[in-house]
């Protein structure tokens, strides 16, 4: 993807893609909260090759977002528990764990590539519409208003901590 307007839609398609697709586990019989859906594995496999970075970047953006509303369920038990493939689901324990570390690497990965993959103006844009689209997605979704105001919470510090 050379041309910046076409990689800055890519991820911006790749993020809403990101921010629904791992429920696809239901259809796919791998049980809800798959460890293979709900993992940072997927858009790190977008990593191996440069072409691919702007769906990598958009699809973490999304999928951390996404892992990171599960991490509030209204308890952690049974359905809201993350599934091993072969091995069953994880405790509740385990499962916070798991849904915190690849909601991190997760967004990790897609700041990591937002700054080598769009420039300036274009990472603004990006970044802002993927705010936006995440915002509503997380205002309607449960577990999203607890993200929403760790959100705005780390916002509000980084601006607070600029202007000193």
């Amino acid at each position: 993807m050379s041309h910046p307007l076409i990689a800055a839609l890519a991820t911006l398609l790749a993020f809403v893609v990101g921010l629904t697709l791992p429920d696809v586990d239901m259809a796919l019989w791998l049980g809800h909260r798959s460890a293979v859906t709900h993992s940072v594995l997927l858009p790190g496999v977008l990593l191996a090759r440069r072409r691919w970075w702007p769906g990598a970047c958009g699809f973490g953006g999304g999928l951390g977002l996404h892992l990171a509303a599960d991490f509030f369920p209204n308890r952690m038990i049974g359905f809201a528990t993350v599934k091993l493939p072969l091995v069953g689901a994880l405790s509740a324990a385990g499962s916070y764990w798991w849904l915190g570390v690849n909601a991190l690497a997760c967004l990790g990965l897609a700041a990591w590539v937002l700054r080598r993959l769009h420039a300036g103006g274009a990472a603004v844009l990006v970044a802002g519409a993927a705010g936006v689209a995440g915002a509503a997605y997380l205002w309607r979704t449960d577990g999203g208003w607890p993200v929403l105001a760790i959100v705005a919470v780390l916002v509000w510090g980084a601006w607070r901590w600029r202007r000193a």
